[in-house]
Formats: C-alpha cells, sequence, structure tokens
C-alpha cells in the first residue's frame, strides 16, 4: 500500500515540473516575439529613410547636371557667336595712292589693284602716318558691314610696287595708260621707254613702279615691265 502512495506522488512531482517548464517555455517565447515586433518597424523605418536620401540625392545631381548643361549651353553660343564675328568680318589688302585727309577720322586714298572704288577711309589715331598727296601706300582696310566707310587697320610705305596686269597704250612718249584689276591708272615711263615702245595693246605686264620722287602729286615712275606669256 505504501509502494503505490509513493509512485503516485512521484508522477505528481514530475507533472509539475513540466507544467513549470511549459510556462517558462512560453513566457520565453513571448519576450522574444515582443521584442522581435518591436524592432522590426525601426528597421523599416530606416530602409524607407535611406530610399528618401537616396531619392533627394538623385534630384540634386539631375538638378545640377541640367543647370551644367544650360551654362555649357549658354558658353557654346557665346563662342559661336564670336566665332561669327569673325567669320563675317571681310579684311582686305590693297596698294593705293594718298589724296588727303576729309576730317579728324577720315582720309581718302585712290585703290590701284582692288574692284573696290572706295574714296574715303575711317582711320584711327594710332594707324595714321605723316603722307605726302600722291604718295604709293600699301593699306589694310576692313569692309563695312553697314554701308559706311572701310577702316583701315593699317598703312605701309613700300619703296616700290609690282603688279600684273594688261597695257593699255602710249598717252605720249613719257606716259602709258596701263590696267590693273579693272582700275585705270598712266604712268611716267621715260626710264623704260625703249621696251614700251615694242608692246601691243592689251598685251599682259607685270610692272614695277613707285611714287614719283621728284614731286608725289604727279605720275608715278615705272622702274621695270616685262611682258606675260
Amino acid at each position: 500500500m505504501s509502494i503505490k502512495k509513493g509512485k503516485n506522488t512521484a508522477r505528481k512531482v514530475w507533472v509539475v515540473v513540466l507544467t513549470v517548464a511549459a510556462i517558462s517555455l512560453g513566457i520565453l517565447a513571448g519576450y522574444y516575439m515582443a521584442g522581435y515586433f518591436a524592432k522590426k518597424p525601426a528597421v523599416v523605418d530606416q530602409t524607407l529613410q535611406n530610399g528618401n536620401s537616396l531619392q533627394q540625392l538623385q534630384g540634386e545631381n539631375e538638378q545640377n547636371s541640367s543647370s551644367q548643361a544650360q551654362q555649357d549651353k549658354a558658353t557654346n553660343s557665346q563662342q559661336a557667336k564670336q566665332q561669327d564675328t569673325t567669320v563675317s568680318s571681310e579684311v582686305y589688302r590693297a596698294f593705293a595712292r594718298f589724296y588727303g585727309g576729309v576730317d579728324a577720322h577720315t582720309i581718302q586714298f585712290s585703290l590701284l589693284n582692288t574692284e573696290f572704288d572706295y574714296k574715303e577711309f575711317e582711320v584711327d589715331e594710332k594707324v595714321k602716318q605723316n603722307l605726302s598727296e600722291g604718295e604709293i601706300v600699301e593699306i589694310e582696310f576692313e569692309k563695312p558691314q553697314d554701308g559706311g566707310n572701310p577702316r583701315i587697320l593699317s598703312i605701309k610705305k613700300p619703296d616700290r610696287v609690282t603688279l600684273k596686269g594688261k597695257f593699255v597704250g602710249l598717252a605720249d612718249n613719257n606716259f602709258a595708260e596701263f590696267v590693273f584689276d579693272q582700275k585705270h591708272i598712266v604712268l611716267q615711263i621715260s626710264n623704260v621707254a625703249d621696251k614700251v615702245s615694242y608692246l601691243d595693246e592689251n598685251a599682259d605686264v607685270e610692272v614695277t613702279f613707285k611714287t614719283n620722287p621728284q614731286s608725289p602729286q604727279s605720275n608715278p615712275v615705272v622702274e621695270d615691265i616685262k611682258v606675260l606669256k
């Protein structure tokens, strides 16, 4: 009878132990799940925050790229405009005879070897030179864009000039007429009269001449003449 009672007592003890263990495990599981769900929203919030930061950074980069593109476009447009100005500016070089000044900023030339018929030219003080009327010079000028007078860029005084043109004919024994680029000019030929006397009218020639040393206002003097074939 006592042995049976002891067995019942031992069985009750195990039941109590198992019950306590189950309760303890349940409590621990509850604490674990509570901690897991408490931390999970923080992770989600962190992910959302990172995503918002990335979108903001991308927006700033796009804005900076757009601003840089606009600056580049403006710079390129300005450079193209400057380039167009340079290309549209037409500069020519020609020989001419000086015929005097009109005012402080305008002087007169007679062009010798160009199709242009300009008579008056604008000139700056730094370009001006002490010239005699009738003196032959080499000028560099800018063609006007607005219908005004051309602007002188430089003036040089050559010792002599050599041009290719046509022999028109004798005016008398001392003078002959020539054409250089559609410009007719009468030159003194005393020094080369023997060569000129054999020339045919409209012959292609190369003429070297200079300002008349005795009187610049008089006809330029021919130093040499060659027939071109």
